[in-house]
C-alpha cells in the first residue's frame, strides 16, 4: 500500500487540517458537472468513478473510499448524482471526494477533489488531456516536449511536473514546475532501460464557494536508453543491518528500500578515491510527521574525518525533498560519501532515514 494512504486525518492537521461538516445529515444534495474529451467534444455515456475518504484529508485506501460510487455521463457530457448530507460526513468531519477524469491515452487520466458543504455543488467543467508528449535524444541526455493544458483548454493553466519511472521498478526522477521542452541529463537517466516519462498538471479552482483541486495526468512516452554509469555503481555501503550487496548502488533506480530503525546515515564506500562532481539522490524519505533538522552529504578520505559536501535541507516541497541533484566541488579525491540526517518525530518513535532507492556519485 502507498505509504501516504496510511496517514490519518489527525496526522495531517499541521499540513492541511481537518474540516468540520457544515451540512445537515438529512439534507438532499445535488452534485453535477460536465466532462469533455481532449478535443472539446462531450465525453458521452461514460461511467465516472467517485472516491470518498474517511475524512477531509483526501486520503483514499483500498479498505474504504476507493470506487465508492459511479455516475454516468449523458450524451452532452453532463452528469448528476443525488446524495444525502450523511454521505458527505463522518464523525462531524466533512469527507473529501475525488471525481476521476477517465484517461484517453496510455497512462493519462486525472481527478478533481473537493469537499461538499452545500445543498448544490457544480463541479467545474473537466476535460481529458494527454499532453501528446515526445522524447528526443540530445548530446547529454533526453528532451521531453509536450503540449500544455492551455493548448486544448483555453484559460486553464497550472503547475506542470515531469515524472520518470522505470517499468521494472518505480519512480526514478521528478522535475517540478517545468515547461516544455524539459531537459533530462544523462546523470539523471544513467543506463537504465525501459524508462517512461509523463507530465502532470495541478491547479486549484475556486467555484461555488468551494475549492477544487484538479490534476490532469498526461500520456506516457518512452525515453531513449542512455549509457552513463556512476563511479558508485556496485560500491559497498554501510548502515545498520546493511546486506552484503548494497541496494543503493545497484543501478535499480526506482526500487525503494526501507531502512531499519536507528538509520541516521548511509555511507557509500568507493573502490578507489575519486574527484566527484555530482550526486543524485532518489526516493529519499523520512517518517511521516517528522521534522528534518539536518540533511547533508559529507565526504571522507579515511572514514574518520568528514567534510561537508552539500546541504540537502531547505525545501518544504515533498518532491524536492525526495529527489536531489547536487553539484559537488571538493578539491580532494574522496573514498567515502555519506548521506546523514537528523530530526525529530511527532511521537515517541526515533527519527531515522526511512526509505531510499539510489545514491549515485559521478566524477
Amino acid at each position: 500500500m502507498n505509504r501516504w494512504m496510511k496517514v490519518s486525518c489527525a496526522a495531517l492537521v499541521a499540513v492541511s487540517g481537518c474540516t468540520g461538516s457544515q451540512v445537515d445529515p438529512e439534507l438532499e444534495i445535488q452534485l453535477s458537472g460536465k466532462m469533455l474529451k481532449e478535443d472539446g467534444q462531450p465525453l458521452a455515456d461514460t461511467l465516472l468513478t467517485i472516491h470518498r475518504s474517511a475524512n477531509s484529508s483526501c486520503i483514499f485506501t483500498l479498505f474504504g473510499g476507493l470506487d465508492w460510487k459511479s455516475v454516468k455521463t449523458k450524451t452532452d457530457g453532463t452528469f448528476s448524482e443525488e446524495l444525502l448530507g450523511a454521505d458527505t460526513q463522518a464523525g462531524g468531519l466533512a469527507r473529501c471526494f475525488e471525481l476521476r477524469i477517465p484517461g484517453s491515452g496510455a497512462g493519462s487520466g486525472g481527478y478533481a477533489s473537493f469537499l461538499i458543504q452545500a445543498e448544490t455543488l457544480q463541479v467545474p467543467v473537466l476535460q481529458q488531456w494527454t499532453g501528446k508528449p515526445t522524447a528526443a535524444a540530445s548530446a547529454d541526455g533526453v528532451s521531453v516536449s509536450y503540449e500544455g493544458l492551455t493548448a486544448s483548454q483555453a484559460g486553464n493553466g497550472g503547475t506542470h511536473t515531469l515524472f520518470v519511472r522505470q517499468q521494472s521498478s518505480g519512480r526514478v526522477w521528478v522535475s517540478p514546475e517545468v515547461s516544455s521542452p524539459v531537459p533530462l541529463n544523462d546523470d539523471l537517466l544513467e543506463d537504465a532501460a525501459d524508462l517512461r516519462a509523463t507530465v502532470s498538471i495541478f491547479r486549484q479552482v475556486e467555484a461555488n464557494k468551494t475549492r477544487f483541486s484538479i490534476r490532469n495526468e498526461g500520456s506516457e512516452v518512452a525515453l531513449p536508453k542512455r549509457g552513463r554509469v556512476p563511479v558508485s555503481r556496485g560500491a559497498g555501503c554501510t548502515y545498520p543491518e546493511a546486506p552484503a550487496t548494497c541496494p543503493f548502488t545497484d543501478g535499480n533506480l526506482g526500487s525503494t528500500q526501507s531502512l531499519p530503525a536507528g538509520t541516521l546515515a548511509v555511507t557509500v564506500q568507493l573502490p578507489a578515491p575519486k574527484l566527484l562532481r555530482k550526486a543524485v539522490v532518489r526516493n529519499l524519505s523520512m517518517p511521516i510527521g517528522s521534522t528534518t533538522t539536518e540533511l547533508v552529504l559529507e565526504g571522507s578520505t579515511d572514514g574518520s574525518t568528514w567534510v561537508a559536501l552539500a546541504n540537502l535541507r531547505g525545501s518544504e516541497s515533498l518532491i524536492q525533498s525526495t529527489f536531489h541533484e547536487v553539484a559537488l566541488s571538493h578539491p580532494t579525491a574522496l573514498s567515502q560519501v555519506r548521506l546523514r540526517a537528523a530530526g525529530t518525530t511527532s511521537d515517541s518513535t526515533p527519527f531515522r532515514i526511512e526509505q531510499l532507492s539510489e545514491l549515485s556519485l559521478f566524477e
